[in-house]
């Protein structure tokens, strides 16, 4: 399916700067007509087939330039349940881009230049959110140090106190990134979002963008949500211990258990930079534009600076020299 505008025929999209639908040929503002699928995976406006992957979901045609949304992969299993949509356009999150990078020492000129701006893809990266209950049993042993001196003594004194910590934490909807294709240290980099504009899912988020349906499923996922869980309860529980000068455990256990889980698509901007034969990802929060990457150094650039110094200390050295045989 895709959006069609009302007044030129053209294709709407959502605009995240307007948050709303928007046409790009005639920027109209209005409810767009939505025009389903006749055939599975062929451009409903310009009928051409469309190659796409098995996940694929949301995709730009190669032919008309219309974004066509794959709706028979968002049925039964593959239903959406949460969504969370754009609210940096493209040009905004490659200015962020610029200006994270923009202090690096001996990057290429051409990065985030204007002319590659086409690199810049809008994603709906499929998450699975979970809401997990934590129990917490602890046992151990803290001491606290005490120290002072009487006369030409140094003292020390030791408490050493039994602990007992056992208590629950719950955890709304931590996220997982679900898909393959996407490399999930830099999506947990990517975190946090800002989940208070988490909505119910709307195909119509995904008109301007592409989207993925997932490729691995919630039981395969929980164990790496757990993990999280495990790392904030852990956090959590040294708090409660830093009072003391050293903590010796005896027991610890840390068990989380689903409450319930979602579907959801999370808004990134991508952008790939290729350098000298080798490509450079970089990844926006779409939403808070927090941006991560590692962008290649320029040798040119780098021996440029090296040699401008070495002349600079060279013209130095030779006016010193100059000075002291005036003198």
């Amino acid at each position: 399916m895709f959006y069609r505008c009302k007044s030129c025929g053209g294709n709407v999209i959502y605009d995240p700067k307007k948050k709303a639908m928007v046409c790009e040929s005639c920027g109209n503002g209005g409810e767009p007509d939505l025009i389903s699928q006749e055939k599975k995976h062929v451009c409903n406006n310009c009928g051409a087939e469309i190659e796409a992957d098995k996940i694929d979901l949301s995709l730009k045609c190669p032919y008309c330039g219309t974004y066509v949304i794959f709706e028979d992969r968002m049925e039964n299993e593959y239903e959406p349940n949460l969504v969370l949509p754009f609210a940096l356009d493209k040009h905004k999150a490659l200015d962020l881009l610029k200006e994270k990078f923009a202090k690096q020492m001996f990057l290429p000129g051409n990065f985030c230049a204007a002319s590659t701006i086409e690199s810049m893809q809008g994603l709906y990266v499929p998450f699975w959110m979970y809401d997990l209950h934590t129990h917490v049993h602890f046992e151990g042993e803290g001491r606290k140090i005490r120290t002072w001196t009487e006369g030409d003594y140094d003292c020390t004194e030791t408490s050493i106190y039994r602990l007992v910590r056992d208590f629950n934490v719950n955890y709304d909807k931590i996220p997982v990134d679900a898909s393959k294709n996407m490399p999930d240290e830099k999506m947990d980099l990517v975190e946090p979002y800002k989940y208070t504009a988490l909505g119910k899912f709307r195909s119509k988020y995904l008109s301007g963008f592409q989207a993925e349906i997932y490729d691995e499923n919630k039981e395969e996922l929980l164990p790496r949500a757990q993990k999280k869980a495990k790392k904030y309860t852990e956090g959590y529980l040294d708090e409660y211990n830093n009072s003391y000068s050293s903590v010796k455990t005896a027991i610890k256990k840390v068990d989380s258990k689903e409450m319930n889980s979602y579907y959801t698509f999370l808004p990134v901007w991508r952008y790939v930079y290729r350098y000298q034969g080798t490509n450079y990802e970089f990844f926006v929060n779409g939403q808070t534009g927090k941006a991560i990457g590692t962008p290649p150094t320029s040798k040119a650039r780098m021996f440029s600076w090296f040699a401008a110094v070495t002349f600079s200390l060279f013209f130095l050295a030779e006016m010193i020299l100059y000075f002291l045989e005036v003198a």
